[in-house]
């Protein structure tokens, strides 16, 4: 496993299921259908404070496991693990996916 930490570009097909990704000028077909939990974000460390009553994208994330090949390589699939930040009301515009782990 491979600890990873970086933005990737998303597209989702029409039940918002990763279909494929960009990172690092390659981009990856998902060869499986993905899937999807929620994990908790680790809210100590990024604020002092949990405010009551802003709901659970404060407190979760929507992880994905994706199997994808890079189809400009011709690479063998591996699985990647995406965190997908979710908009809220403080910020409705903001959708924005991370590659967090790969798993050769």
């Amino acid at each position: 496993m491979v600890r990873v930490d970086e933005s990737v570009s998303v597209s989702v097909n029409q039940s918002g299921e990763p279909i494929g990704f960009r990172w690092r000028d390659n981009n990856y077909l998902v060869n499986a259908k993905p899937v999807r939990w929620f994990a908790r974000k680790q809210w100590w460390v990024e604020a002092a404070r949990a405010q009551r009553g802003i709901g659970a994208g404060v407190l979760e994330l929507e992880m994905w496991r994706l199997q994808a090949s890079c189809a400009e390589k011709q690479k063998t699939i591996a699985q990647f693990e995406l965190i997908h930040n979710l908009p809220d009301a403080e910020k409705p515009d903001f959708d924005a996916w991370r590659l967090v782990r790969i798993y050769d």
